[in-house]
Order: C-alpha cells, then sequence, then structure tokens
C-alpha cells in the first residue's frame, strides 16, 4: 500500500476507534446533528389519506418528531438552495413535484432523488382547485403529473427511480372523496399535513421561522409543509432546523414500503410503474473454474 493511503487508513481506523460504542455518527457540516435522518415508513395499500390538518389518520410519527415536506418546484433558482442547506445538516425530506416543471428541469429531479430524498407528485400544471375541474380533466392532471415524474427520472439510476413514491399531495389541500377514492384504488395515498409554515404569504424569513416554530409547538409532532420555490424559504430553513433540534425535536423522513411501487404498478390503470431490481449477473461457470495460477495477482492489483 502507498504511504499516503496507509495515513488515510490509519487515520479513518483512529477516528473510528475514538467514537464509543453505540454512538451516533454526526454530521459533517453539523456536527451537532446525527449523520442519518430516521424513516417514517408508510404503508400505501389502499391508498391513505394522511394529515391531521384534514383527516383522522396521519403517518406514525411520535411525539417531536417532524417531517419536512417541500412542495411546487424544482424552481432552478431556489431548489438548489435548498438541496444544499439539506446536505448541509444532513436532513431528507419529501419533495411534491409539479409535473410541468419536472419536464422543464428533469436534472433537479434526478438530483433530488439522487441525495436520498423522498418524491411525490402535486398534479401537472398545479391548478389551485381540482374540484372545480371535471373528474376527467382533475384525473387528467393527476396522471400526467406522475408520468413527467417517471419520465424525468427514466435516465437515473434504479436507486434514484425508486426514490419516487406513490405519494401525492393536493394542490391547496383541495381534495375530494371522489379523487381520494380514485387514487386509493390505485395504492396511491394521500398526504396532507399537520402544520404549514406560511411561506406561501409575503412575509420575511425571519417571521417564516417564527410561524413555524410556533405552528409546530401547538401540534408537537407531525408533516410541515413548505415550498421550494420560495426564497424566503431557503433563508429561514438552516436556522429552523437548528432550532428544531435544540428543542428537542427529531427530523425524519416520510418513506414507503419496499413493496409499494409494485403495490401501485399491480392494479388496473395504474398512476406509478414497478422497477424491477437488476439482478447481479453470475460470473460464467468457465471463470469460476478456471485456475487461478497467481492467487495474490487479484489482490495486488486492486491495491495500485
Amino acid at each position: 500500500m502507498k504511504p499516503v493511503l496507509a495515513i488515510v487508513a490509519f487515520c479513518a481506523a483512529l477516528a473510528c476507534a475514538s467514537l464509543p460504542a453505540g454512538a451516533v455518527e454526526t454530521c459533517p457540516g453539523d456536527p451537532t446533528a446525527p449523520a442519518d435522518t430516521p424513516a417514517i415508513r408508510i404503508d400505501t395499500k389502499g391508498g391513505p389519506a394522511l394529515g391531521a390538518m384534514q383527516y383522522p389518520r396521519t403517518a406514525p410519527l411520535a411525539a417531536k418528531q417532524v417531517a419536512f415536506t417541500f412542495d411546487d418546484g424544482p424552481n432552478p433558482d431556489t431548489t438548489p438552495i435548498i438541496l444544499d442547506i439539506l446536505d448541509r445538516h444532513c436532513v431528507k425530506a419529501t419533495f411534491f413535484i409539479i409535473g410541468i416543471y419536472a419536464e422543464r428541469h428533469p436534472e433537479i429531479v434526478r438530483d433530488i432523488a439522487a441525495r436520498g430524498h423522498t418524491i411525490g407528485t402535486h398534479t401537472w400544471s398545479h391548478p389551485n382547485n381540482l374540484r372545480h375541474l371535471s373528474l376527467a380533466s382533475a384525473q387528467r392532471e393527476i396522471r400526467r403529473g406522475f408520468e413527467a415524474a417517471e419520465q424525468a427520472l427514466a435516465p437515473a439510476s434504479e436507486e434514484s427511480r425508486l426514490r419516487l413514491l406513490p405519494f401525492f399531495r393536493f394542490p391547496g389541500l383541495n381534495d375530494s372523496p371522489a379523487l381520494i377514492g380514485w387514487l386509493g384504488a390505485r395504492n396511491i395515498a394521500t398526504l396532507s399535513c399537520e402544520f404549514g409554515s406560511d411561506d406561501w404569504r409575503q412575509i420575511g424569513p425571519a417571521e417564516v421561522k417564527r410561524r413555524t416554530m410556533r405552528n409546530i409547538a401547538s401540534v408537537g409532532r407531525g408533516i410541515l409543509i413548505m415550498h421550494d420555490t420560495k426564497p424566503r424559504t431557503a433563508e429561514a430553513l438552516s436556522s429552523l432546523i437548528v432550532s428544531l433540534r435544540q428543542q428537542g425535536y427529531e427530523i425524519v423522513q416520510l418513506e414507503a414500503g419496499d413493496d409499494a411501487r409494485e403495490l401501485a404498478a399491480a392494479v388496473p390503470d395504474p398512476l406509478l410503474g414497478a422497477i424491477r431490481r437488476a439482478e447481479a449477473p453470475s460470473a460464467p461457470l468457465s471463470a469460476a473454474l478456471a485456475p487461478l495460477t497467481n492467487p495474490s495477482l487479484e489482490t495486488a492489483e486492486s491495491l495500485r
């Protein structure tokens, strides 16, 4: 092993050895925070409608757990900034993207997925109230949103494509029983919230943070709605994350079961397709039976 590599390996081993048994790895950009965001899994079978602001049920969050969600992107001016801030604090979130913007900026959708965030959809063009459309038009808006998200992720890795989950959020939270039933029949979960940030209002970043902290404290746990299209949200986000953690809140990520995509794809007229996990290619039998003339050669070459 070359001297530089040996030093790097020694330092890494020393750093690991210095951590006490059972210690939580810390976030490189924020040493006061954990390196990983705990996952809260949602059972999407039957398409539950979740979020106590509107529905009797919610995601299975414990006391003082908050799930960050962002609506209305991707936006080339603000979404990358928000992604960098989330990375700095080792926070994973859920992004409910709009189809028309996913079509315009597919590289940002792929970046969201590559960074480990969850992706849901928020219709094709964000009509403020789907109830004002015919049922067929509203369904078409929802379907096109899922299609655009899948298309944006089509060139991405399998792991990234699996970040698109059967999660949907109604624009303006303006749902309808007919559409919730239609989504439920396709194993698509409707996600509302417990509290918002008021970042859609004409207020400054300090007020966004103040209202968000107040709203979270009034409920104690749940799903938070923000918007990755708002510069005020980007300006408030880092301080918000730090303050929440200082007050004992844990930021969690909404996930779904491992079979969520298969459940969504297995119904008639699905909104979301399955992703076939690739199997590791097996070595040819001749290679497995070939004699190894120099058993040390492979290891030696791999260290160069």
